[in-house]
């Protein structure tokens, strides 16, 4: 399989996953398996939905890691849209609150994901199976919370965590990893409580508008003071996931150990997905741009922890994309390895005429003077899988 573009669908593509329009209601789109039609394109377009994975003769055998469930990613879509609901709901009634029931709920999908993920430890971690979950909102929940907790499980086995009297510890990680999944999930639930038309605004805020938008983990704090199976721990991811490293951050400004390390996880997760996603106001880099982005700013805006270990696994070319090499020949990434996510193993399928060759596999960790220099080329057109 492969990632392709909605605009770059042909008709006949065979789709090679399910898409969904509404994650949370279980209920699929279209399947995997159907082939492509002006119709079903508009359909997809119509739902806001921007990639799709599809089958074809040169993606075959090209398998994307499953980093969650999908019923896991349909859970935690729905727990997200109705604990948004249950507070909007609530506003009308004298201001916003996460009622427990929610809450719990939040800290049942949070243990799901971290199941999922412990399946996946050993491996590289690429986020674009999430590429077409519902929305902006809950894709960017589901997608931080998969990056956040698997980032944090591995600092935590590497470089422990710190107690109240700042001593380093290595026990009882496990326990920590739900409290950190509940916060990654409602991190950003005190924008529920920003003027929508903040929020969508497609140009540069006014003062004004920047300092209602600051505010927006402060409001996700007084949201969750009522719920109180919301561990501190939570809480804390809410309160400080916009503080930095070198204290250039909001609400409080606060400087390297001086933000819980949950916070401090969730900065770089939440930076990344921001970044590699379309937002009103501009596009969405590629991948690869936003890895960049997050190692140039360790020890300034990210702790160099998280960043080390965010820079030895998640991928910056993740299985099924394009990739351009220096010496001029294209092809679609096969596999990722940890700790050698730069160096993938690449399938060529472009020789560097333009033209479609027989399909070759490299591994890059075995060709050190080959270098990946883009992620665009032309793919000739393909016979019907």
């Amino acid at each position: 399989m492969r990632v392709v573009a909605i605009g770059e669908l042909k008709t006949g593509d065979r789709l090679g996953k399910d898409v969904y329009a509404n994650a949370g209601d279980g209920l699929p789109l279209l399947r995997a398996g159907v082939r492509i039609s002006d119709s079903y394109r508009a359909s997809m377009e119509r739902a806001g939905i921007l990639t799709v994975w599809i089958d074809d003769v040169i993606s075959d055998g090209i398998e994307p890691l499953e980093v969650l469930e999908e019923e896991t990613k349909r859970r935690a879509t729905s727990a997200v849209n109705e604990a948004f609901k249950d507070i909007s709901a609530s506003m009308k009634k004298g201001g916003p609150q996460l009622s427990e029931e929610a809450a719990e709920e939040m800290g049942e999908v949070a243990e799901l994901i971290v199941r999922d993920i412990a399946r996946n430890i050993h491996c590289a971690l690429a986020l674009n199976d999430l590429a077409n979950s519902d929305g902006y909102t809950l894709k960017h929940s589901l997608a931080v919370t998969t990056l956040g907790l698997a980032l944090g499980v591995r600092v935590m086995h590497r470089y422990g965590w710190l107690d109240a009297q700042g001593k380093r510890r290595f026990d009882d990680i496990e326990n920590r990893l739900a409290p950190l999944g509940v916060g990654l999930l409602l991190h950003d639930i005190g924008k529920l409580a920003i003027p929508p038309e903040i929020l969508r605004k497609p140009g540069k805020l006014n003062d004004d508008e920047w300092k209602a938008m600051k505010a927006h983990p402060m409001l996700g704090v007084d949201i969750l003071k009522k719920a109180e199976s919301i561990s501190p721990l939570a809480r804390a991811v809410v309160r400080s996931h916009h503080e930095r490293w070198n204290g250039s951050g909001y609400p409080e400004g606060k400087a390297g150990a001086a933000v819980h390390q949950f916070a401090r996880i969730a900065a770089c997760a939440d930076v990344f997905d921001a970044l590699t996603s379309d937002r009103v106001y501009r596009a969405a880099l590629e991948i690869a741009d936003g890895y960049t982005f997050i190692i140039e700013r360790s020890g300034t805006d990210f702790d160099p922890e998280v960043v080390e270990i965010f820079k030895a696994f998640v991928a910056p070319y993740p299985t099924g994309t394009r990739v351009v090499l220096s010496n001029g020949y294209c092809g679609l990434v096969k596999d990722v390895k940890n700790e050698a996510v730069t160096r993938p193993v690449v399938r060529l399928i472009v020789d560097p005429s333009g033209a479609m060759m027989e399909p070759k596999e490299v591994d890059l960790t075995q060709e050190p003077e080959v270098t990946i220099v883009g992620t665009a080329f032309e793919i000739p057109e393909l016979a019907p899988a």
